[in-house]
């Protein structure tokens, strides 16, 4: 789950003071996709879940949590829809909050025997604003 890892670590690295033991981090709903074939070349897979970062006790402002966000969804998740951050703050006192974030990730990863066992490699998603879309699909960038 390269991506959950790398969302919680943007955040921890964002400059908003967020400290590791207040950001919890989770996934759920999971479901694993294979198609292996009868000759079992293909050893790949995709991994898709709900990715849950949970904030504990954050002073500074929401929004500004979530466009750290926003920057993040934008640069790892290509094919993402317009709605591809959820979130639910609770409001603790005049100064904390906690913050729950949900994205919907998903991780490609390759399979390759190498000598002594196998290497699992994650795979970036493939983006259609690297290869010239633009033309087809007015708006993009």
């Amino acid at each position: 789950m390269k991506k959950l890892t790398d969302a919680r670590n943007h955040l921890l690295q964002s400059g908003l003071g967020i400290k590791a033991k207040d950001l919890l981090t989770f996934a759920e709903k999971g479901t694993v996709t294979s198609y292996q074939g009868s000759d079992h070349q293909n050893r790949n897979f995709k991994i898709e879940y709900v990715a849950h970062l949970i904030l504990t006790d954050y002073a500074g402002e929401p929004q500004t949590l979530l466009f750290i966000m926003t920057n993040w969804v934008d640069a790892n998740i290509p094919d993402r829809n317009e709605e591809a951050l959820k979130f639910h703050v609770d409001v603790i006192n005049t100064k904390t909050a906690d913050i729950s974030i949900q994205i919907q990730l998903s991780d490609t990863i390759t399979v390759e025997p190498v000598d002594g066992g196998t290497k699992l490699d994650h795979q970036p998603d493939a983006d259609v604003r690297d290869i010239g879309m633009g033309a087809f699909f007015p708006g993009l960038s």
